[in-house]
């Protein structure tokens, strides 16, 4: 194992909310840092770290049996102060696919959250203001950091050649065996009408979040035809909200009355590949010592810019900067 770095010197994290997620993230490491790091006065979060690529990276697993979008805000709030050089964050984990007319979606698949002009990538559907007359999304609902989202362009450009494309990451299998793919990647009601598939692929578009797990086929197609999803999952919302991160599930079921675990190992797998692949296309930074300024602006401005944030994220804003020395005025200086 190498020698850890200063915590200083950790630029990407990457939030993943079970074991088994984390188990996968952590398979994907090209080097895995030694030792532990101090913790600081009321951290709750513990991390593993290493690196991907040419960067140094923080896997942040959620505590044990706490799972959600409220989690989720807590635990950024949490990295922020841990590693003041944050540049970019991805949420690698499992989710529900749905199955549409249009879209072959299998499992073991990869769901990514991509904006385009009707949706901005993250929907939390869970999360809607009441007005005198109707009940309507908040529309502080955050895509993708510009970065990645040019880092997932140059993953869907290379992906017809296979030496490129994320799935090469999955020679990890030939030792993590308890991943491997189990069978099937079809839901029963298709598998006897389509084409199995040997190797997972990526679709692009937006990821619903909620609260809670999608066991209904009735409730998901009901969302699939309000706001045009691929999959659904529980995390990413309460991320969006404070950090511009990449989402990136694997699917592990179809969120009906046949959902079980027997493909989380799997799609969690499929999920950390594209996120490492996503880190190399990103490339080496040029250091330039602005880390926690560049930071502050992304993050910090775009919470400015935000029309529906409510009192306690702009304290929470404020709070952020402080503890990094800048004023309101020095983040709307750009970088």
């Amino acid at each position: 194992m190498a020698k850890i770095p200063k915590l200083e010197d950790y630029t990407i994290i990457i939030f993943s909310p079970l074991v088994i997620e984390q188990k996968a993230v952590f398979l994907m490491l090209d080097e895995v840092h030694d030792g532990i790091p101090e913790r600081s006065a009321g951290q709750t979060v513990l991390y593993t770290l290493g690196k991907i690529a040419s960067y140094n990276v923080a896997i942040a697993g959620y505590p044990a049996g706490e799972v959600g979008i409220g989690v989720s805000g807590s635990m950024v709030s949490e990295a922020f102060r841990d590693f003041p050089n944050l540049e970019a964050g991805v949420l690698v984990g499992i989710a529900a696919g749905i199955p549409s007319p249009t879209r072959d979606i299998r499992l073991g698949d990869v769901a990514v959250a991509v904006p385009n002009s009707d949706n901005p990538g993250i929907i939390g559907y869970d999360l809607v203001k009441v007005e005198e007359d109707h009940i309507r999304l908040k529309q502080w609902q955050n895509s993708t950091h510009p970065l990645l989202r040019s880092a997932i362009a140059s993953i869907q450009v290379h992906e017809s050649r296979p030496e490129f494309s994320f799935t090469r990451h999955l020679d990890v299998l030939s030792r993590a065996t308890d991943f491997k793919r189990p069978g099937p990647a079809l839901p029963r009601s298709e598998s006897l009408t389509s084409n199995e598939r040997d190797e997972p692929i990526a679709h692009y578009g937006t990821i619903l979040s909620g609260n809670g797990v999608m066991k209904s086929k009735k409730k998901r197609d009901e969302l699939r035809d309000k706001y045009g999803g691929i999959a659904i999952e529980m995390e990413a919302a309460g991320i969006t909200t404070r950090l511009p991160v990449a989402v990136v599930r694997g699917i592990s079921d179809f969120g009906d009355s046949e959902k079980n675990d027997d493909w989380h190992r799997y799609a969690a797998i499929t999920a950390a590949a594209y996120a490492k692949e996503m880190l190399i296309r990103l490339g080496p930074r040029k250091a330039t010592g602005s880390g926690t300024l560049k930071v502050c602006i992304d993050i910090s401005c775009w919470m400015l810019l935000t029309s529906e944030l409510d009192s306690r994220t702009y304290e929470q804003a404020d709070e952020m900067m402080q503890s990094r020395g800048l004023s309101s005025l020095q983040i709307l200086t750009p970088a």
